[in-house]
């Protein structure tokens, strides 16, 4: 069953909703750690869900992230989104990629290629991870109204984002990927990286920016 977001406290609301921006979940959080269950075609058609849908992205961009799970905002089904406006100082070369939403979304192809990223989450504030997925997945899904979506082919930042998102929708979050400790690092190390013994902690990740993808660990 979905569940209610709770709308007790941070309010910011639009004219044409009365969708409130529920509070940030964060590492530890019982629920947040835990498998989602899916949506049903009876969930998605009640008016609290679209509601909820409404919600979503404006939580994502209060908190300035880039895609956001629902159950990082106290919605505990299995629903996420992204996009990016070109404007987020963070990935300044990553372009735009269109908002989209998903409900129930699966992957049901992955490239064999991987790359590594300097992950972060609004869930995980101030720690980056370093951590491995493909390079590119094929991604299907619901629309908002419950349609199937045509399988998407993404790569790049629109893969890497994906597959963060899905992992919160299992209870998985990034620095429970990372190779090991040294791969996890407080925000403020990496803006001084210049201090950073040569290749530590390893050469891919030594040189690739925040917001840059890298082919090798």
């Amino acid at each position: 069953m979905t569940s209610t977001v709770n709308m007790d406290e941070t309010t910011d609301q639009d004219d044409d909703t009365t969708a409130t921006v529920p509070p940030l979940r964060y590492l530890g959080d019982e629920k947040l750690m835990q498998q989602q269950p899916p949506v049903t075609q009876d969930q998605l058609h009640s008016n609290e869900f679209q509601n909820n849908l409404k919600m979503l992205p404006k939580a994502m961009n209060k908190y300035g992230g880039i895609g956001i799970a629902a159950p990082q905002v106290g919605w505990w089904t299995r629903v996420f989104c992204f996009g990016i406006d070109g404007s987020n100082p963070r990935y300044s070369n990553a372009g735009n990629i269109p908002l989209t939403m998903w409900i129930n979304p699966k992957i049901s192809s992955a490239s064999k290629e991987t790359n590594w990223m300097w992950e972060g989450c609004l869930s995980v504030p101030g720690i980056r991870g370093w951590v491995e997925r493909p390079a590119s997945i094929v991604l299907s899904g619901w629309d908002e109204m419950g349609a199937e979506r045509k399988p998407q082919h993404l790569e790049g930042l629109a893969a890497r984002i994906a597959q963060h998102e899905i992992d919160h929708l299992d209870g998985i979050l990034f620095p429970q990927c990372v190779p090991d400790q040294n791969f996890l690092v407080p925000q403020a190390s990496l803006e001084a990286r210049d201090g950073w013994a040569q290749d530590w902690p390893s050469r891919g990740s030594y040189s690739t920016l925040m917001g840059e993808l890298c082919d090798e660990k």
